[in-house]
């Protein structure tokens, strides 16, 4: 049945009101998947450690930006946009209440979540950043249980401030009436003004094509209009997915039996006949719009937390220590990717329980029992969220065989290196100790040549004093080396001419060469060539390398001492043609005291030469490298810095 004024001239209907215009695409927000993948966070440390551990932690995330101090972090925030900040108090320059109070006074970043993280234990630290606007405050060390949790629920509550609905987003409730009676239009937009704006559609078409555009919060429908009946529209508009949870009042004339039923059959949330009580029509309209905005929160709150829930896991699934989840009754429940990658498992061992894989061994550590019965050492942290058989308990667990490596490495070099201190120690003070009758002894020798002796007494004195000479050699190195470990041996440089130096050292050389059938050849006279050296510590390190030339190259072999630039560098070589080095003597030549296989031969020495001469060069500023194989002779250079070329005034 028409309305009574439907056969009587219409009035003009009511003014159009302004209709909703969605925004445009570029200000759409994100839709919650866009932003699941894009979480960036910002972290905000001068902290080399903290910025390492959260690196590791977070690491996973499409995004990770660091900043040091807080011009980088604003600069940051503006540029990136994050999804949220974690911000340490003290930085280099501003601090972190400045860059708090600066992000907050910022157009686009006044909502931006913000963790302080700080080592600080004042609780007034605490309540000035909170009252600055901080969401949260950590405390450091970092527990990986927390951080993570703390990030949840500020992700979570960020979510729900900036993901809802555009439905939820206005200010105002909209409701559409379909109706031909332009004096209930107009009665009922007056009565309900304070509930919301109302719209206006005159029969079924025009109801349909503003319905998707202007997308209500309640309908109000008559069910006589001209092109159609309200019951046939209530079934489109039920059937549009588009519209969701948003109720449908009938609002009409109709007293006819079985009108009612038919409506709320058909989706219809509520009936109400002509005329009607306006309190009554108020209450049940906010009623309808109440219960649609709850359904609304809910299905947001779900939401949310199934996006943030992600973000956790994805999170969880990417941090570097392995991480299981066991219910109150010890069986696991999650696994990420490192726990398996710990266990030595493809797929979560869901099946197992925690004390199948987590054990104390005999030493009392915690370690993670593998199906092929290998145990791994770990470190544990464990935190327990809900109660009864509702309880979770998070277990982070971090493989320690690394640091156990490093622990063990330092402390094997710390204890080497207190044995090498304790060793010169000694040596210093034997070698003082058996200097001072060496020297007694050589001096009487000395005395006893200056007398008359036979041929046979001088022969044994000269061998007395050539033992006498080898001990004074070996105590020289000995303090040598005593004062090298002790870091108390001094190099003074200057400029040496290597050609004056080589040729006095091979002087001598050449004598002895000679007493065992070998050839010793000196450089060529050539141009002046000069290096920052030691000129006294530089001829030890040439008498070393000629004396082991002529004590193991072999009889019958020539000795060459060469000398050439090599960019920056100039080269002293000593040459042989001997026997030469294998690969595994050439591994052990700097070893103090290692003869490297002819110890208790007929050919003297300690195997301190190579080891000092070595150590000398490099307090030189230079090296000492080798080249050599078996049956083809070694060459052994002292690289040195050339001196720089002075010059000469006019």
């Amino acid at each position: 049945m028409m309305n009574a004024l439907a056969t009587s001239p219409r009035p003009a209907p009511p003014p159009a009101q302004p209709r909703v215009t969605r925004p445009a695409a570029a200000a759409v927000a994100r839709t919650p998947s866009e932003r699941a993948c894009l979480i960036h966070l910002l972290v905000v440390d001068d902290d080399v450690a903290a910025i390492e551990y959260l690196g590791q932690l977070l690491k996973g995330f499409a995004q990770i930006s660091f900043a040091t101090n807080g011009e980088d972090a604003l600069r940051l925030a503006e540029l990136h946009r994050p999804d949220l900040v974690l911000l340490d108090v003290e930085l280099p320059g501003m601090d972190g209440f400045e860059v708090c109070r600066r992000l907050r006074a910022t157009r686009g970043l006044a909502e931006l979540p913000i963790i302080f993280a700080t080592s600080h234990v004042d609780p007034g630290i605490e309540a000035r950043a909170l009252s600055l606007g901080a969401n949260d405050f950590l405390r450091k060390p970092f527990d990986d249980v927390q951080v993570l949790a703390r990030l949840r629920t500020q992700l979570r509550a960020a979510a729900e401030r900036t993901d809802k609905p555009e439905a939820t987003s206005q200010s105002r409730t909209r409701i559409l009436i379909v109706d031909d009676d332009a004096t209930s239009i107009q009665l009922v937009r007056s009565l309900l003004a304070d509930v919301g704006e109302c719209h206006f559609a005159l029969n079924s078409a025009q109801a349909l094509s503003l319905v998707g555009e202007l997308k209500p919060d309640l309908i109000l429908l008559d069910i006589d209009l001209p092109d159609s009946d309200g019951f046939h529209l209530c079934k489109r508009l039920r059937a549009d997915a588009a519209l969701g949870q948003v109720p449908i009042m009938f609002l009409t004339q109709s007293h006819t039996l079985g009108h009612e039923a038919r409506a709320l059959a058909l989706g219809g949330d509520d009936f109400v006949r002509k005329p009607f009580s306006a309190p009554v029509l108020c209450a049940r309209v906010r009623r309808l719009v109440e219960r649609k905005r709850s359904l609304e929160r809910r299905q947001v709150d779900h939401d949310h937390r199934q996006i943030s829930d992600g973000r956790v896991a994805a999170i969880v699934q990417a941090c570097k220590d392995a991480i299981l989840v066991v219910d109150a009754a010890g069986g696991v429940v999650m696994a990420n990717a490192a726990a398996c990658a710990l266990l030595n498992v493809r797929a979560q061992p869901l099946s197992l329980r925690l004390d199948e894989l987590l054990i104390i061994d005999a030493l009392g550590r915690h370690c993670v029992q593998r199906a092929s019965g290998q145990r791994v050492p770990v470190e544990v942290s464990t935190s327990t969220e809900g109660e009864g058989a509702d309880a979770l308990t998070v277990h982070v667990l971090r493989d320690t065989r690394e640091r156990d490596r490093e622990q063990a490495l330092a402390r094997r070099q710390t204890e080497a290196a207190a044995t090498r201190r304790a060793t010169a120690s000694m040596l210093s003070y034997i070698a003082h100790e058996i200097g001072n009758p060496v020297n007694v002894i050589k001096g009487f020798a000395q005395l006893m040549q200056a007398e008359r002796l036979s041929a046979s007494q001088a022969d044994k004195l000269a061998h007395i004093l050539d033992a006498v000479g080898q001990l004074s050699g070996l105590l020289g190195d000995v303090s040598d080396v005593a004062r090298m470990e002790s870091g108390q041996f001094h190099v003074e440089l200057q400029d040496v001419e290597l050609h004056t130096l080589a040729g006095q050292a091979c002087e001598p050389a050449a004598a002895q060469a000679a007493a065992v059938g070998m050839l010793l050849s000196a450089p060529p006279p050539a141009p002046p060539v000069r290096v920052r050296a030691d000129a006294r510590r530089l001829r030890q390190c040439l008498d070393n390398l000629l004396s082991n030339a002529i004590k193991y190259a072999g009889d019958g072999i020539c000795i060459a001492v060469e000398i050439e630039a090599r960019g920056p560098e100039v080269v002293l070589a000593v040459q042989d043609r001997g026997c030469g080095l294998s690969e595994d003597q050439l591994a052990h030549l700097y070893e103090p005291y290692n003869r490297l296989g002819r110890d208790g031969g007929a050919i003297p020495g300690t195997g301190l030469g190579l080891t000092l001469t070595r150590d000398l060069v490099q307090a030189m500023g230079g090296r000492l490298e080798v080249r050599s194989q078996p049956g083809r002779g070694c060459r052994f250079e002292i690289l040195l810095a050339a001196s720089q070329p002075t010059d000469n005034p006019d």
